[in-house]
C-alpha cells in the first residue's frame, strides 16, 4: 500500500507565506535607539515567521544580554541598542538553529573583515530571501547564491541560510504533520 504524505492547505499556504518572506535591508531597519522592550517587539517582527507554536521565542532579553556578556554583540549605549544590534539578532536569531554562536561569531566577524556592515547584510538578506524562495517553493537548490562572483565567503553564507532554510521547513511541515 502506497500511502503518500501530502501537504495540507494549512501547510501550502505556511511554506507560500515563507517562500515569499521578505528579510528587511540595512536602509529599512530602524535608525534610531531603543530599549529591549522596542527591541524584542522589532526582532519578533523579523523572526516569527520561522518561530514554530511548540517552541520558545525565537529571541529573548535573557539571550540578548548572554550575547552581550559573551561579546558576540556591542553593548548597548545606556540600555539603548542601535540598527548594528538589530542587524546582529536578526543574524544570530536566522542561524542559532543550525550553527553554533561560535561559528555564528566567526562569520559575523569573517563578513565584517570584508565588507561594510550594510552591504555585509544586504548579501545576507538577499541569500535568506533566495534559500526561503527555493526550499518552501521551487526545491532547486542549483542557482540560488546571489553573488555573482562566488566566493569561499559567500558560499558559506549561502550554505548557512539553506540550512536555515532547510531547517525551518522541516520544523513547520513535520510540525503540522503530526
Amino acid at each position: 500500500m502506497d500511502k503518500r504524505l501530502e501537504l495540507t492547505e494549512e501547510q501550502i499556504i505556511e511554506n507560500s507565506r515563507i517562500a515569499n518572506y521578505h528579510c528587511p535591508r540595512y536602509e529599512e531597519l530602524p535608525k534610531m535607539y531603543v530599549y529591549m522592550d522596542q527591541l524584542l517587539t522589532i526582532l519578533d517582527e523579523y523572526l516569527s515567521p520561522f518561530d514554530i507554536e511548540s517552541e520558545d521565542k525565537n529571541m529573548t532579553a535573557a539571550m540578548i544580554n548572554s550575547y552581550v556578556k559573551k561579546g558576540i554583540i556591542p553593548s548597548p549605549t545606556n540600555k539603548k541598542y542601535s540598527t548594528v544590534h538589530i542587524v546582529y539578532l536578526i543574524v544570530l536569531g536566522t542561524l542559532k538553529n543550525v550553527l553554533s554562536l561560535s561559528t555564528i561569531e566567526k562569520l559575523i566577524k569573517m563578513q565584517k573583515e570584508q565588507y561594510p556592515l550594510a552591504r555585509a547584510y544586504n548579501f545576507f538578506a538577499m541569500e535568506m530571501e533566495n534559500a526561503l524562495k527555493a526550499t518552501f517553493y521551487s526545491r532547486d537548490f542549483s542557482e540560488t547564491n546571489s553573488e555573482r562572483e562566488r566566493t569561499p565567503l559567500s558560499m558559506i553564507v549561502h550554505s548557512a541560510l539553506l540550512a536555515f532554510a532547510n531547517n525551518v521547513y522541516v520544523r513547520k511541515n513535520v510540525c503540522l504533520v503530526v
